[in-house]
């Protein structure tokens, strides 16, 4: 591969690409590794992964029971006057199968925040002072889209979730209302900067080189120009604005995507229903564990429409998160509405999740030309959890060979920090749909081979952001975007796929990540 400036030249054997260089050139040998596209999130949150570098760790492997959790963080408590927060931490994965309240965050501190997000990012714990803070009480009504946890007496238990989040930013913070999870704590621009390097770091030590941020307010936005205009910011950013701004969209008179090759608003972000991995995604039928409880909705069905009209008239992509099979028939209704000839003039909307379709469903968004965007690392960390609140419908979350013999694109993504942004654990777990505790999920007609998990991960998932034409494979005239792995996935064993290792990860043609002789400050050699 011949590769001059940022783009590649010439593919093929050494002596065409010799025959074609012209004066001086580097020639860089991988001494038998493997050259594969660079890896494309289509759907992920760097800044929040970023943010949880410096936080302490509540995920099952470091804390498998709640004292662990209260341990770790009152050990952090101890070192500081700030406020306390955690990471990662999932019900479904700790020994006492239940949620933190504020009574166990209350044996951490009593005189500052003490905070844990879950790990599915629509929702968070805290502690009693935080409530108080917050001006949470028994009185306070749930929000549209979201709600408080709360005791027998209806006193706040300290799980805040889904449009209930925007508490957590502050009087003066990142207000977004019910149109999504609010997780953008207010920081100083030094610490976002920070957090937005971090995350940049460990996305390109995983081989990736082009995410979509799937939740951009204008703390992400401020955060990609200050890297853009330093020249720090070496990974490609599609940006999807999130629905509270679609006035300010149009006041701005935005007709289509808006940027370069490295950073652009590129959609919007809407939200139909919860977590899947938190049980608040909306289902026909109730979870196991209630007769009542079927999740809930952030917009009514003729509001959701409206909202992706809109974002349609402006040329941008519409991408609607939806977990359950409820969730998901509203936004193909809503897309529906909008398929009279032209209508949507290639715009290739999504669907964010695609968590749990029925097989019509599945049929009917190839049919409206939607892209389904998911996220095979659910099944492997948060299955086991799904199939005590799903039961049999856990056995086609995910349903990505179906998808994929329907003929609507497979596209792959992380959803990071809910998972880490791996793509090969991601292209293991799509291959095998095996959970932590080595259950299967669904047939083998639901799984994918590891090519098509590896095309789903970086020349589909490329299209899926209309960015086919310059990444995603490697190809004259195309960006020199790619990654060298240890070793061969195809030819692996698949159990092994996931432990192959990211030797460089290359964009633009500079590298951006050596593991002999790691980048850490996130310039390019």
């Amino acid at each position: 591969m011949l590769l001059r400036g940022e783009r590649i030249v010439s593919v093929g054997t050494e002596a065409d690409c010799r025959s074609r260089a012209v004066g001086r050139f580097e020639v860089v040998d991988i001494v038998g590794g493997t050259v594969l596209p660079g890896f494309v999130d289509a759907h992920c949150h760097p800044l929040m992964y970023g943010q949880f570098d410096s936080w302490v760790d509540c995920g099952w492997e470091a804390a498998p029971a709640i004292d662990n959790v209260v341990a770790s963080l009152t050990a952090r408590a101890r070192t500081g006057s700030g406020p306390v927060r955690g990471k990662g931490f999932h019900h479904g994965n700790v020994t006492e199968r239940r949620l933190l309240t504020r009574h166990d965050l209350d044996r951490v501190a009593q005189d500052r925040e003490v905070l844990v997000f879950h790990s599915s990012g629509h929702g968070a714990m805290v502690n009693s002072w935080t409530l108080e803070a917050m001006g949470v009480t028994a009185d306070t009504a749930d929000p549209a889209g979201g709600h408080f946890g709360r005791e027998a007496d209806g006193t706040p238990d300290g799980t805040v979730w889904d449009s209930a989040a925007d508490w957590l930013t502050g009087r003066y913070g990142v207000k977004i209302t019910n149109n999504g999870p609010n997780f953008h704590l207010p920081d100083e621009p030094m610490a976002l900067d920070e957090q937005l390097r971090a995350a940049q770091v460990q996305m390109h030590a995983r081989g990736i080189t082009t995410i979509v941020d799937a939740q951009v307010t204008s703390r992400e936005l401020s955060a990609y120009l200050r890297a853009k205009q330093a020249g720090t910011l070496t990974m490609r950013a599609e940006m999807l604005v999130i629905s509270s701004l679609i006035d300010s969209l149009e006041a701005l008179g935005l007709c289509g995507r808006f940027g370069d090759d490295q950073l652009a608003i590129a959609g919007v972000k809407l939200y139909a229903d919860g977590a899947l991995t938190a049980g608040t995604a909306r289902f026909s039928e109730p979870y196991c564990c209630s007769v009542n409880d079927f999740g809930y909705l952030y917009h009514p069905k003729g509001e959701l429409a409206e909202m992706i009209a809109r974002v349609t008239a402006l040329g941008l992509q519409a991408a609607t998160h939806a977990q359950g099979d409820a969730a998901i028939q509203l936004v193909l209704d809503a897309h529906d509405g909008l398929a009279r000839p032209g209508a949507l003039s290639g715009l290739r909307h999504r669907i964010e999740h695609f968590g749990g379709p029925t097989e019509a469903q599945v049929r009917q968004c190839r049919d409206l030309g939607l892209w389904p965007i998911t996220q095979p690392q659910y099944l492997l960390r948060y299955g086991d959890e799904l199939i005590g609140v799903l039961g049999d419908r856990a056995q086609r979350v995910t349903p990505l060979g179906e998808i994929r013999d329907a003929g609507a694109p497979v596209v792959l993504s992380s959803d990071a920090p809910v998972c880490p942004p791996h793509p090969l654990e991601a292209v293991a777990a799509a291959v095998q749909r095996r959970t932590l505790s080595g259950q299967r999920l669904g047939s083998e007609a639901l799984r994918l081979t590891v090519a098509q998990a590896l095309r789903a991960h970086t020349f589909t998932a490329a299209a899926s952001a209309h960015r086919e034409e310059a990444i995603g494979s490697l190809e004259e005239g195309k960006l020199a975007d790619f990654v060298v792995l240890a070793s061969d996935p195809l030819t692996a064993e698949v159990d092994d796929v996931v432990d192959i290792e990211v030797e460089q990860t290359w964009v633009g043609g500079r590298r951006v990540f050596d593991r002999e002789n790691p980048i850490t400050k996130g310039h390019a050699a």
